[in-house]
């Protein structure tokens, strides 16, 4: 498997990682972008990552959760699943029969990019994203794409926070009470790339990665990851 985890698509959008993504996808194959995260004009959101991939020649194709997607994930050679709110999400590729159908195509062989929520939407779970869950969503199985779950945008430390404030350290180290699973920390301007489970950081961000029972880590672009 080819998969591609984005903290952030930063502005303008994509620009910090549009290379990395036609580097992952292979030059002129279309992409499946999923815009099923966002809360908000779908429509707009298709046509900004549309014109960010056009610029490196990577054709893209509006995978819409809720208008026959299934149909149009057939015609697409890698998928990109965009930010957003996660738990709308996972509710809507649950529901519109994606889910199964992007694990499947993805474990064949056909290359993933996630940012933000569609990174979190990578791992077992996601159990482990900032987001909230305004649409009441109760089963947070995801894709299990990667062995790890994801906290992008992940800040170790907010100067403007009061103190005692509840950081993200305090949060991944309480999933951990409850689930075993490794949590990569992605900073803003970081990415994850795996290859056939070989995981290595991209980008000008870190990944801190937290285990359970165990220390912490910082890994740098350039690094392989546990």
């Amino acid at each position: 498997m080819r998969i591609l985890l984005i903290s952030n698509s930063g502005r303008p959008y994509l620009e910090h990682c549009r290379e990395a993504i036609r580097d992952v996808v292979g030059a002129g194959r279309r992409v499946g972008f999923v815009s099923a995260a966002s809360l908000g004009d779908e429509g707009a959101y298709f046509e900004d990552a549309r014109r960010a991939l056009a610029a490196v020649g990577l054709p893209a194709m509006h995978v819409r959760w809720n208008d026959g997607p299934l149909v149009t994930l057939e015609t697409v050679d890698a998928v990109f699943v965009g930010g957003g709110n996660t738990y709308a999400l996972l509710r809507r590729v649950r529901e519109a029969g994606l889910l199964e159908a992007i694990r499947a195509r993805v474990r064949a062989g056909m290359p993933y990019v996630g940012s933000s929520a569609g990174s979190n939407l990578a791992g077992p779970t996601i159990l482990t994203t900032n987001d909230w869950n305004v649409v009441s969503l109760v089963a947070f199985d995801a894709l299990g794409l990667v062995p790890f779950n994801v906290n992008p945008h992940y800040l170790e430390t907010d100067p403007a926070m009061a103190p005692g404030s509840e950081t993200r350290d305090d949060r991944i180290r309480e999933y951990h009470v409850v689930n075993g699973n490794p949590v990569f920390g992605i900073e803003e301007g970081a990415m994850v790339r795996v290859d056939d489970g070989v995981a290595t950081v991209l980008g000008k961000g870190r990944v801190k990665v937290f285990v359970r029972g165990g220390a912490s880590r910082w890994y740098r672009a350039g690094e392989r990851l546990p």
